[in-house]
């Protein structure tokens, strides 16, 4: 709704059940569940997005701020851990459901406002459609990254990168058909 709200219904009978409303300003401009049906998200006119306790109606921590722009699209992956969302900015952003970060940079490439985001079935493809009359297909299976990269660089990290990069993991092979690096 223009005024900030999300009405929940009782499908079966097209009643009202309760109110979700935000503290903030921006319209309510859409909305998503995820596969468990345990979080709404909800994007906002003002760039925010929300997650939502469906159970206790209460928001969950802070809301997800990194669009410039309406919130024009949500969607999460189908194992719920993803939540990407495209906007008036031009973006398109990928956020971990359990920490409510976003992962890496928001992804861009268009000419005007993201209408629309929506996960493959497996969940390694995110179809993403704009006002600009295109759309991108975007590989966001991590393991598909760690191969593309391996690939293209042709070793594993040193140890002193692995120090830098990943200070608290032991050392270990990130690509396993390169010998470790000295």
């Amino acid at each position: 709704s223009y005024d900030t709200t999300v009405i929940l219904s009782d499908v079966a009978t097209g009643q009202p059940l309760d109110q979700l409303r935000k503290e903030y300003h921006g319209s309510a401009t859409s909305v998503a569940f995820s596969p468990d049906g345990k979080i709404l998200a909800s994007g906002y006119g003002d760039g925010l997005i929300i997650l939502w306790d469906v159970a206790t109606r209460q928001p969950i921590g802070q809301p997800l701020s990194g669009h410039n722009g309406v919130v024009n699209s949500v969607a999460f992956s189908p194992n719920g851990k993803i939540l990407a969302s495209g906007a008036g900015d031009n973006m398109v952003a990928l956020w971990d459901v359990g920490t409510k970060q976003p992962i890496g940079a928001p992804l861009s490439g268009y000419t005007d406002y993201v209408s629309s985001v929506a996960f493959s079935p497996n969940g390694k493809i995110l179809a993403s459609g704009s006002f600009d009359s295109s759309i991108v297909l975007w590989d966001v299976d991590p393991d598909s990254w760690i191969q593309k990269t391996c690939q293209r660089v042709g070793r594993n990290f040193t140890k002193n990168e692995w120090e830098k990069y990943f200070p608290n993991e032991k050392y270990r092979a990130t690509c396993p058909h390169w010998p470790l690096g000295s």
